[in-house]
């Protein structure tokens, strides 16, 4: 399978999937999950899927449970749009890069509030002199 195909396929599927999940699933655990990737093996006959979900380590397990609960309807629900010898059979992988991109941003912004809290008392002066330094190497 040439890496043009498989690219072809893995977006295809992982659209698909999105699209299952968001407006069919009844199930409210899977409203949360965003599918991140997809991998599909050269003979089609499995797809990695992998996903992710802010929550807690527990909620974590029951999206997961709640998932590969779900494999064969989403494999049933994809077999005619997929139009492929083989319909994959559906494994999920967590990924964590939403929940670690989701940590980052928290305290890059704690960082910003207590840069705020404590620079603003020591960059009013230091803002002047600068300025005032860009000022005379201007003129």
């Amino acid at each position: 399978m040439s890496k043009k195909y498989s690219h072809r396929i893995n977006q295809l599927i992982q659209r698909k999937v999105t699209q299952l999940l968001l407006e069919q699933s009844n199930d409210p655990r899977l409203a949360e999950v965003t599918i991140t990737d997809v991998s599909v093996n050269r003979d089609t006959t499995r797809a990695e899927i992998y996903f992710s979900v802010i929550g807690t380590p527990d909620e974590i397990s029951e999206v997961q449970q709640a998932l590969d609960g779900a494999a064969g309807w989403l494999r049933k629900e994809m077999a005619p749009t997929l139009r492929l010898r083989n319909i994959p059979a559906l494994a999920f992988i967590y990924d964590p890069s939403l929940a670690h991109g989701a940590r980052i941003e928290e305290l890059l912004h704690q960082l910003k509030e207590e840069d705020k809290i404590h620079g603003s008392d020591s960059d009013s002066g230091d803002g002047n002199t600068d300025s005032g330094n860009v000022d005379t190497a201007e003129e």
